[in-house]
């Protein structure tokens, strides 16, 4: 849990209501017009990170959890070497660390836990963020409904948003995903991950750097 704290028809005229029985036929074409664009995009970034070897990034992140009542926001940076090597280091709150190496996960979190480390398996429950990208996009597409395909501006980048629900809740460690990816470069702009217990994380990336010269540390 600390991980993840971290990281009315009656009112329509008859007019109206006709206009809408009129526009329907046309919305469902739409409709399967933007999921056809939504799986093309989807596939277009997948392939683009199936040849990515390390990343670097800034990361603004909010997590609601509606368990506890409260949202917490964060920023930092994200480090990967693929396909298991990571590291995140949050400038907000200053001093918080993350670091896996693909059999172990360290979480240091002074902010919130002062004068604790946790060393956990890297594969334990609420490590989604240590490969949070690797989870929704190295997972097969059959593995997933996809929906959406409508666009949407983000900090002046068109964008277009991609849902993703797991056909088996045992195939990954969340209930629904939404990504919104670049229509210019093969990159998600922005993420947004909801567990089986409704907690909503959501990162937006407000850089991205693959293929980047990583220190050896």
């Amino acid at each position: 849990m600390t991980i993840m704290n971290r990281f009315p028809a009656r009112a329509l005229g008859p007019a109206l209501v006709a206009a809408v029985a009129i526009a329907m036929p046309a919305q469902s074409a739409l409709s399967a017009q933007t999921v056809a664009d939504a799986e093309a995009a989807y596939a277009r970034v997948a392939k683009s990170w199936s040849t990515t070897r390390t990343l670097q990034a800034n990361f603004d992140q909010k997590i609601s959890n509606p368990i506890l009542g409260r949202t917490v926001a964060s920023r930092g940076v994200f480090v990967q070497e693929r396909p298991n090597r990571v590291s995140i280091t949050f400038t907000e709150p200053a001093g918080d660390r993350i670091v896996g190496d693909g059999k172990s996960l360290w979480v240091y979190l002074p902010s919130s836990t002062p004068g604790q480390v946790l060393k956990l398996p890297a594969n334990a429950d609420g490590a989604l963020v240590a490969d949070l990208l690797g989870q929704l996009l190295d997972t097969p597409r059959r593995a997933f409904t996809i929906t959406g395909g409508e666009t949407m501006p983000i900090d002046g980048r068109a964008t277009r948003r991609v849902q993703l629900v797991p056909k088996s809740t045992s195939s990954v460690p969340f209930s629904k995903a939404v990504l919104w990816l670049d229509d210019k470069e093969a990159r998600p702009v922005r993420v947004q991950v909801l567990d089986q217990q409704g907690v909503d994380r959501t990162i937006t990336l407000t850089s991205w750097s693959p293929d980047a010269t990583l220190p050896k540390d």
